[in-house]
């Protein structure tokens, strides 16, 4: 994957948190990030700035200890979310994490996370992060990673998501997906016994969603598109 500049990521993050308003993935709070490449600089919103407004302008630059290197405003409040996660995985490029009902719903019964739609089986077996406060420490942040492991996708418990993946367009594919196969789940249950996606559905679905590069690009322009159409871009 080429490497973004700076100035392409600021843009990125500051349509992808508008975007995210616009699907109801996020509302005042919640919050997207992305290393910039080759550094360990991470861009990051102000914690006052609407998410429905924000600019590339607006982005923070902080380091690894949560310090700021480039903006005179405050990061969000659970920065050690996102900081915890790069520190621990060199891998991961961008971190989102929101508060998306469905998707919660499911760290507060005893029912694993399972595949309804087919895009579904990437979420199978996320783990859940025991903590329902905020996450505010660097032992906090260092717990959630730990808890994240070698996986994408984890919740947190009576809280929201944390989605660590390659890049700021993936975060909103992921964060969309992830909550609509949550409200599948639920609308499936409403009418009847569970069929959800097996196991041996799985495998096949792993061939066919990896003909589909094109997806997370496909996705973003759609929303971009929508967003714009709607004045919010």
């Amino acid at each position: 994957m080429p490497q973004l500049s700076e100035t392409t990521l600021r843009q990125q993050l500051a349509d992808c948190h508008r975007m995210m308003v616009m699907a109801e993935l996020l509302d005042y709070s919640g919050h997207v990030s992305a290393r910039i490449p080759g550094t360990d600089r991470v861009l990051i919103l102000p914690r006052d700035a609407s998410r429905a407004g924000v600019t590339a302008d607006d982005m923070l630059v902080i380091d690894l200890d949560g310090k700021v290197l480039d903006g005179n405003r405050l990061p969000p409040t659970e920065t050690a979310i996102h900081l915890g996660v790069y520190r621990a995985r060199e891998d991961v490029q961008a971190v989102g994490h929101g508060h998306p009902p469905m998707s919660t719903l499911f760290t507060m019964v005893d029912r694993p996370v399972i595949a309804m739609r087919n895009f579904g089986f990437r979420f199978i077996g996320m783990p859940i992060h025991p903590d329902p406060t905020h996450i505010r420490t660097v032992e906090q942040g260092a717990a959630v990673a730990r808890t994240l492991g070698r996986h994408k996708y984890c919740l947190l418990r009576g809280h929201g998501s944390v989605v660590a993946v390659d890049g700021v367009q993936e975060v909103f594919l992921d964060s969309l997906e992830m909550e609509e196969n949550a409200r599948s789940t639920i609308q499936a249950a409403s009418l009847g016994p569970l069929k959800p996606i097996t196991p041996e559905e799985v495998e096949l679905l792993k061939v066919s969603f990896a003909r589909n590069e094109y997806r997370i690009a496909k996705t973003w322009e759609h929303y971009r598109e929508k967003a714009r159409q709607a004045g919010l871009l």
